[in-house]
């Protein structure tokens, strides 16, 4: 067991490359069938494959991602744990709990006193490191220093901890205790299934890391993850190409370029419901007409362009379907309209225009990342003899 805990604490968990058995297709199937039922066992043994392939591009071109996905987060071990231990849990039904004992040493003062004040900026001192360090914590059975413990957690659990919240810190040691656990059990119980504990650790580790680091190669968007591959690649995009994408993907650079619109404008809501109501049974024209009603678009001959959008009621106009009467709107000055546009024209932007140039950048630099992506995992699959 300390064996296998030496090989999962280190880098050394994920070989050159692991070739899966079929217990661990098996196994990895049951759990990706839990969130996409209709997966099937040649998809699972291709993403595991895939995974290992980003895992060892990443581990070779962008480590601290490896290491920690964001740095207020929770480290990539510490996640892997967490996958792991679940997996134990519903795929190997272990249902050991981990023993409480020992930790009524360590209470708020005991925190206090042995992790002093948090840095501002979040990052220990190299002297902080070395007082952490020197802490022995007899709370497993693997040896860990207090460094070792809490190096992993999270900004805001670090935190916490500093400031004495000993609940958070027995619960995260009651976690690390319940996968030392299960991860004892779960090495017993596979040793005749042909189900290696540090694929396991990989295939974890990989599963974990795959979102982000698709969003690095550029294949895969996330929210505020910025792509340096597609960085690169629009940086690198030529004018031919740009007008060659516009010629091809023209109709995605069309814009509505003037409308024809009539609309009424009210002091009270309830009076442009009526208004409304009127205009339904008959037309806006004919509604504003009865009712005296000035037309809010008569100043543009009710012919509308991009050049008169300063006005908020031409905006309005401008974002209605063609022929429908609005909803009752309230203004920006407190007044109630309703408007109705028609006769939609649309115009296209000139190639060299900003948004083309900007667009077509940013969609080349996405099919040149996906073409480049899918040369190197075919060319790993080849020099590892893979097929799939």
């Amino acid at each position: 067991m300390t064996a296998l805990l030496g090989l999962l604490f280190s880098n050394l968990a994920v070989a050159a490359f692991n070739q899966y058995t079929e217990s661990e297709i098996d196994l990895m199937w049951q759990v990706y069938k839990e969130q996409s039922p209709d997966i099937s066992k040649q998809q699972t043994r291709e993403r595991l494959y895939e995974n290992q392939f980003l895992l060892k591009y990443a581990q070779k071109n962008m480590p601290e991602l490896v290491e920690r996905q964001a740095s207020v987060g929770f480290s990539t071990h510490y996640h892997v744990m967490r996958y792991l231990d679940n997996l134990f849990i519903h795929q190997l039904n272990l249902t050991g709990k981990p023993a409480t004992t020992g930790l009524e040493p360590f209470d708020k003062h005991w925190l206090k006193t042995n992790l002093g004040l948090y840095p501002l900026d979040g990052q220990y001192s190299d002297a902080q490191i070395k007082q952490f360090n020197d802490i022995k914590l007899d709370l497993f059975e693997n040896s860990m220093t207090l460094y070792e413990f809490i190096a992993p957690l999270s900004m805001q659990t670090r935190f916490r901890l500093h400031q004495g919240d000993s609940e958070l810190f027995k619960t995260e040691v009651l976690k690390h205790r319940q996968f030392l656990l299960h991860l004892k059990q779960a090495d017993a119980v596979i040793q005749t299934q042909q189900i290696s504990i540090p694929h396991l650790y990989s295939i974890a580790k990989g599963d974990i890391l795959r979102p982000s680091i698709q969003s690095w190669l550029g294949v895969k968007g996330i929210m505020h993850v910025e792509s340096p591959v597609l960085t690169r690649l629009e940086n690198k995009v030529t004018d031919a190409e740009i007008q060659q994408y516009y010629q091809q993907h023209k109709e995605r650079f069309h814009y509505l370029k003037s409308v024809k619109a009539h609309g009424g404008e009210f002091t009270d809501r309830e009076a442009a419901l009526a208004f409304k109501k009127q205009a339904e049974t008959s037309s806006i024209q004919h509604a504003l007409k009865q009712l005296n009603q000035p037309d809010i678009y008569a100043q543009y001959n009710n012919y509308l362009t991009r050049e008169h959008k300063r006005n908020w009621a031409v905006q309005l106009a401008f974002t209605q379907k063609p022929q429908q009467l609005s909803e009752v709107i309230r203004s920006p000055n407190g007044f109630w309209v309703v408007v109705m546009s028609y006769d939609h024209a649309f115009g296209y932007f000139d190639a060299n225009d900003e948004t083309v140039r900007y667009q077509a950048k940013k969609a080349i630099a996405v099919e040149k990342a996906i073409i480049n992506y899918q040369q190197s995992w075919l060319a790993w699959q080849k020099a590892h003899g893979i097929k799939l």
